[in-house]
């Protein structure tokens, strides 16, 4: 058994069809095929059983899946430490971020290229849950997402929680506050998420909670057009405080929502029982110490 042969069997476990496999990793079908047979036979066991279009991993399959995860993921540690060694930290970094951010990722990217400034990064924003599987397809190495979610195959570090504010054009003179939520019950809001998901189903809760019924709930997962939605009165929103921050110069009018139980968390994930280069744990440093 060598390396060649354990990245192929970790393409056939992800893919979960020879086919696609073979496509992935820009080989013919039939070679792969036989590479199976032959680390199946070498083994001793069954590493694949076979359903139709679609393969399923045995208890020996997966053991295999798994260590092989972990020494693919132990050579490229150790090529890029003695890389680092020999000429300093450098690479490319795939960085998930998700559609609403979070005030420490600026500053905290700009020092980082100001310390190692050989890294390049491949910065893909998205969904928390769109986040999550592509930790998990290893298009991305570490993402920063909102909670809640699960994540139950990940590490995680917490970074913040943050308020919620309504936010609209300040044209009815109409806001939130401990007597009167009428800003919100009688407005059409635009949430910044997607439905089901995350800061989407925190705020319908919070709804839920105080018994407000908005003339309707739309989504928009384009934080600009979002903003410039609230600006033209088109409707209203709930957002995270970060986001208002970085928003300032929008012309909208905020009310905090002072709720204990009604905020939004976010925190950075990398996929657990996984090895992570020094990239990304220099840029975890980077992140959590401001």
């Amino acid at each position: 058994m060598d390396l060649r042969q354990l990245k192929y069997f970790i393409a056939i476990a992800e893919a979960k069809n020879i086919t696609e496999a073979a496509k992935r990793l820009h080989i013919a079908q039939p070679p792969l095929s036989q590479m199976l047979k032959q680390l199946e036979l070498e083994l001793g066991t069954t590493l694949i059983e076979r359903q139709g279009r679609q393969n399923r991993l045995t208890d020996s399959g997966k053991v295999l899946y798994n260590e092989a995860l972990k020494i693919t993921k132990q050579l490229e540690e150790t090529e890029l430490l003695v890389k680092d060694t020999n000429s300093g930290i450098k690479g490319n970094l795939a960085l998930g971020i998700n559609t609403l951010s979070a005030e420490e990722l600026v500053p905290s990217l700009v020092s980082f290229q100001q310390k190692y400034p050989a890294v390049t990064f491949d910065i893909h924003q998205n969904e928390s849950d769109v986040l999550c599987q592509m930790i998990r397809e290893r298009q991305i190495d570490i993402a920063l997402i909102r909670f809640p979610l699960q994540v139950d195959d990940f590490d995680v570090i917490y970074l913040n929680t943050e308020p919620f504010y309504f936010i609209c054009d300040g044209s009815s003179k109409k806001g939130p506050n401990p007597a009167d939520y009428i800003g919100i019950a009688n407005s059409k809001l635009v949430l910044p998420s997607t439905k089901g998901l995350g800061v989407y189903h925190s705020i319908i809760e919070y709804l839920a909670k105080f018994q407000l019924n908005p003339h309707s709930i739309s989504s928009c997962s384009d934080i600009n057009l979002l903003f410039q939605l609230v600006e033209a009165g088109f409707g209203t929103s709930i957002v995270p405080k970060s986001l208002l921050t970085q928003q300032i110069h929008r012309k909208v009018e905020a009310h905090p929502l002072e709720d204990p139980l009604f905020n939004s968390s976010y925190g950075l994930i990398t996929l657990k029982n996984t090895y992570q280069s020094t990239v990304v744990k220099k840029l975890i440093t980077e992140i959590t110490s401001l």
